[in-house]
């Protein structure tokens, strides 16, 4: 019976935990976020497992094999395969991860946890479980594709669309991997970027004193029209929320926003504006760097950013409608994540 229940608990609830992590990869909520918490909770639940057999006095340490001293190539091998997962893991959430000032001792502090996880999986016990070994090496070959699909840069850019801000903005989604990128989930916006503002390398106030949406760096700066058009929608009766906010609508998802028709009849749109701050309305003809709004915290959002994306119709959630690949001036580049964009 005290084997079976050790085999569940080192068997069921790691699979459990690999197939949620991929559930999220499939829903658009794969990220850095939950790579790290997966890599903490593998290196808790190592530590659990024969930890909670020695507090029962069920633990015998001749039961475990560190790989060096066993002379046995199938439990090496094992081990080897179990690690694969974990150390992909380990390089994807490192890869991925925000790449601002604020997050370098966090970065600093998984990296410490991946190294610990990793040791972990060569300590292993003398009854083999190479399903659950086959399982990690199967997720690993996922981790291995995702990442693959991180270096790419996407299609060639079907429209060049000028810095519609002022400073350096960052990157957070963007790319062609689920590992960097939530709209790919979405018919709508495969091609759309997330940006906010940095100021000496941080996206949030360093100081403290601000607070609210006011302790990001983006909240209400100025937007400017990346392209020469007509304003062709805009929305401005949606309140900000005051951090992340979820909207029971898709049709608010966007939260305010403007779509400018351009001359090669695609559609630019900026999303999450603040509320009150358009300078723009339906019908006008704005030209390249005229002043639309102000960053916001508006629809579906975690903070205070600019959702930016070019696409086919004008209506975000027409059936047909596409987003399309585009850069900012002659650089040539799709933006990707951790990209930092130097504005007007």
């Amino acid at each position: 019976m005290r084997n079976r229940a050790y085999r569940i608990t080192t068997t069921v609830l790691p699979v459990v935990g690999l197939a949620a992590l991929f559930a999220l990869r499939f829903a658009g909520l794969y990220s850095h976020q939950a790579l790290a918490a997966a890599l903490g909770i593998g290196l808790i639940w190592a530590v659990i497992g024969p930890g909670g057999l020695a507090w029962r006095k069920q633990l015998r340490w001749r039961q475990f094999l560190v790989f060096q001293a066993s002379g046995n190539r199938s439990l090496l091998l094992e081990a080897i395969g179990r690690s694969s997962f974990w150390v992909l893991a380990a390089v994807a959430c490192l890869w991925v991860f925000p790449r601002s000032a604020e997050m370098w001792s966090i970065m600093a502090i998984v990296a410490g946890v991946s190294l610990l996880r990793i040791a972990a999986s060569f300590v292993i016990p003398r009854q083999p479980n190479r399903l659950l070994a086959l399982i990690m090496v199967l997720c690993a070959v996922v981790l291995v594709f995702d990442l693959t699909q991180a270096l790419r840069r996407g299609p060639p850019a079907v429209v060049k669309l000028a810095v519609p801000f002022e400073g350096e903005w960052l990157v957070l989604q963007g790319g062609m991997s689920p590992l960097q990128n939530h709209h790919l989930v979405a018919f709508n916006q495969r091609f759309a970027i997330d940006v906010v503002r940095l100021e000496n390398g941080h996206i949030f106030d360093a100081t403290g004193e601000a607070q609210g949406n006011a302790a990001a760096h983006g909240w209400e700066q100025p937007l400017f029209s990346p392209v020469g058009g007509k304003v062709v929608f805009t929305r401005d009766d949606l309140a900000d929320a005051e951090g992340a906010a979820l909207v029971r609508e898709a049709a608010d998802a966007f939260g305010n926003m403007i779509a400018i028709q351009t001359d090669t009849r695609f559609f630019v749109v900026l999303a999450h504006l603040r509320q009150g701050t358009l300078r723009v309305k339906e019908g006008q003809v704005v030209s390249q760097g005229d002043l639309l709004a102000q960053v916001g915290n508006s629809g579906n959002t975690t903070m205070p950013h600019l959702h930016l994306q070019v696409q086919t119709h004008v209506d975000p959630w027409h059936a047909k409608n596409r987003s399309v690949p585009f850069v900012f001036g002659t650089n040539g580049r799709m933006p990707i994540r951790n990209d930092r964009i130097h504005g007007r």
